[in-house]
């Protein structure tokens, strides 16, 4: 990537996709929490007993890590998608410009 245009590009792409993927999910914690029936830290909480028993599933430090472990994968792919984007949008103006 020798284009200074397509770096930032993808760059803005991937924090815009991981920042909206985050702002969605969170939004959807707010918003929907009674009608899921629950929040992600209960979803977290959940898992964490499903796979290490009920006495782990109480723990904060284990929730809290499960939980930020998701979210992270939820922004990486998000930033995935934004980085997708961010390529298109930049390959699409270029050929607008030429």
């Amino acid at each position: 990537m020798s284009d200074k245009g397509l770096k930032k590009a993808v760059l803005i792409g991937m924090v815009a996709g991981a920042v909206i993927t985050l702002g969605t999910a969170l939004s959807m914690d707010l918003f929907f929490s009674d009608t899921f029936q629950g929040t992600w830290w209960d979803a977290a909480a959940k898992d964490v007993t499903r796979m290490f028993g009920h006495g782990c599933g109480q723990n904060w430090f284990a929730v809290t890590v499960v939980l930020i472990f998701v979210m992270t994968f939820l922004a990486g792919f998000g930033g995935l998608l934004g980085a997708a984007a961010g390529v298109i949008m930049n390959r699409f103006f270029h050929l607008l410009d030429k």
